[in-house]
């Protein structure tokens, strides 16, 4: 698995959606978090304190292509494998195997504290949490290349881009009703960099002349990591690694939320529509290294070689790998500067409506739209139970443009205590190490809260 990993974080010589409140959670009156999806909402009791660091725990990851795509069963030795670099694998039914754009995901959102009050018809919340994002996208065409070997062709690779994004988000929301059909809600977050980083390639040409190819890159690598030093070795215009001790954060921004809720019962009972905008802002990130490629420099390079995910022991190909990415790609230093970033804002409009001869049982659809680079647009309907004041379920199916998923949340909430787990996965095929072998998406959530005093009129 060392080797997995590192093959994998090698592809663009350096390793780096965010995760977020599940979305199988919006239609839970009795989950204490909502208005992390929509500040309008508030909890049901007065007064809700979360447990430190497992108040709300969300894990998530998702990949338009798995670990099938790029590990192979070795047809010399069938109890050994293989990556795709090898000799063995073909190098069109792999590349076509595989998405125009190869992307992978993974985010940590983690409430570290939060505890909120209210009355008749207001409530007011204040929090820390760590949120954390991290997205790669590889068009196939830098497969093509790395499996190109020494053959004639021309190549020409644009887009790649890794990104990294860590911060901390201190907030305070209000919730309000301002009429008896209409509730809003807005959080002002004041938000603390620990670290970005950036890998972006605009554009790799190659060609191959007298048994090696000639190649020229347009990349930057940016980085801004409160008490990092990167370590640059001049003579092979390489990044080496990164020297890190504790450091407060220096890079600060803010973001806003924005949300409502309207009571249709006047025109049909038991009807809520609702809407919401989070993370409009920024973090102005200070201190940033940055590193270029000379864009008129052309690097002989003699490609990539094959490469053995169980070998001897050693990690002699990992770092055959490495070495082959630094000889390709020539990074100097290009001083330090500071740059405003937006957060990615997403817009969410929800309807829900409770069946009239079951009024513990409702439906719901949920459309969300998430902005920036990595943006997705998802279509999620939810049929949601609660038989009991202090128990609630959902199950719901999302179709979006990662594909189609499946999701469960159930909520405990008696008068002390609230506890929920959650969990949305998208259909995909696992080996035995529970590694998805194809496209993939999930995201587990849970936590508990403390929840005191009685039900409010809200």
């Amino acid at each position: 698995m060392k080797k997995i990993s590192a093959i994998a974080a090698a592809v663009l010589v350096t390793s780096l959606s965010l995760a977020q409140t599940t979305a199988s959670s919006y239609f839970l009156e009795g989950f204490n978090q909502r208005n992390q999806l929509n500040p309008a909402f508030a909890p049901e009791r007065d007064i809700v304190v979360s447990v430190p660091l497992l108040g709300n725990l969300q894990l998530g990851a998702n990949g338009s292509a798995g670990l099938g795509n790029f590990i192979y069963q070795s047809q010399a030795d069938p109890d050994r494998l293989t990556t795709f670099m090898s000799s063995e694998v073909d190098r069109d039914g792999f590349v076509n195997g595989l998405p125009d754009v190869f992307r992978i995901g993974a985010g940590l959102n983690m409430d570290i504290l939060s505890v909120g009050v209210g009355g008749e018809n207001g409530f007011t919340s204040a929090g820390l949490r760590l949120r954390n994002d991290n997205n790669v996208g590889i068009p196939r065409e830098m497969f093509g290349f790395m499996k190109a070997g020494l053959s004639n062709g021309t190549y020409l690779i644009e887009d790649i881009n890794v990104n990294s994004t860590t911060y901390l988000e201190l907030s305070v929301n209000h919730s309000r009703r301002i009429i008896a059909p209409l509730r809003v809600g807005a959080t002002v977050k004041l938000l603390a960099g620990i670290d970005y980083t950036d890998v972006n390639i605009d554009r790799i040409d190659a060609d191959f002349s007298e048994d090696a190819w000639k190649v020229r890159t347009n990349a930057s690598f940016t980085q801004s990591l409160p008490g990092g030093k990167i370590e640059y070795d001049g003579e092979d215009n390489s990044i080496e690694g990164i020297d890190y001790s504790f450091s407060a954060p220096e890079s600060f921004g803010l973001a806003l939320d924005l949300g409502a809720e309207y009571d249709m019962a006047q025109f049909v009972e038991g009807l809520k529509v609702s809407a919401s905008i989070t993370d409009i802002g920024f973090i102005r990130w200070k201190d940033l290294d940055r590193f270029v490629t000379r864009n008129d420099e052309y690097v002989t390079f003699s490609g990539f070689q094959d490469y053995d995910v169980m070998g001897d022991g050693d990690d002699s190909d990992t770092d055959l790998l490495e070495d082959d990415f630094s000889d390709m790609l020539k990074l100097y230093e290009d001083g330090k500067s500071a740059m405003a970033v937006a957060t990615a804002a997403t817009l969410r409009a929800g309807a829900e409506y409770v069946l009239p001869w079951v009024d513990w049982i409702k439906c719901g659809e949920l459309l969300t739209c998430r902005t920036g680079k990595w943006g997705f647009f998802e279509s999620r309907t939810s049929l949601v139970l609660s038989p009991c004041g202090w128990f609630d379920f959902s199950g719901n199916v999302a179709f979006s443009t990662r594909g189609t998923s499946g999701g469960l949340i159930a909520s405990f909430h008696p008068s002390a205590v609230t506890l929920f787990i959650a969990c949305d996965c998208m259909k995909t095929s696992l080996n035995r190490q529970y590694i998805p072998l194809e496209r993939f998406g999930a995201e587990v959530n849970a936590g508990i809260s403390l929840a005191l005093g009685g039900k409010s009129e809200r």
